[in-house]
């Protein structure tokens, strides 16, 4: 199934490439971040993009899946660490804070492997927020509620 391999292979560098790309013009500096990060040649990544080969090597195929299993976890761990900062500051109930975590358990369980921060929960979550300075907006929406 050279043809699914290939497939794949597209599908992981394109990822890749996406995530780490910075905006318009910085493709081929991306893809050498990519390279060196999944610890594979320039030419590979080039080829892949610009040039589908017949046939894709093991070992890239598997460098090419870990760099990206290991980037999406990296993004979980974010997402996760941005829910409990959110849900400190909103609260458990926001709704932006139950859409995220909802995300969270379905990637989680779409990549069981991801080990990140557990989810805060309700009675960690129901400690006052102080905020770095005085800040009379902030203050008000909190009295509001």
């Amino acid at each position: 199934m050279p043809d699914a391999d290939i497939s794949r292979a597209q599908f992981f560098a394109d990822d890749l490439l996406r995530w780490e790309s910075r905006g318009p013009g910085d493709t081929a500096n991306a893809m050498k971040r990519v390279a060196q990060r999944a610890a594979l040649p320039f030419s590979k990544l080039w080829a892949l993009r610009y040039r589908p080969p017949k046939a894709v090597a093991s070992h890239v195929l598997a460098a090419l899946e870990a760099a990206h299993a290991r980037e999406v976890e990296r993004q979980l761990r974010k997402l996760a660490h941005e829910v409990e900062i959110t849900a400190r500051v909103t609260g458990h109930s926001d709704p932006a804070v139950a859409a995220a975590e909802a995300a969270l358990r379905a990637a989680e369980g779409a990549h069981p492997r991801v080990v990140g921060p557990p989810l805060a929960s309700a009675a960690s979550l129901a400690k006052p927020v102080i905020p770095p300075c005085d800040l009379p907006l902030w203050r008000a929406s909190q009295q509001e509620k």
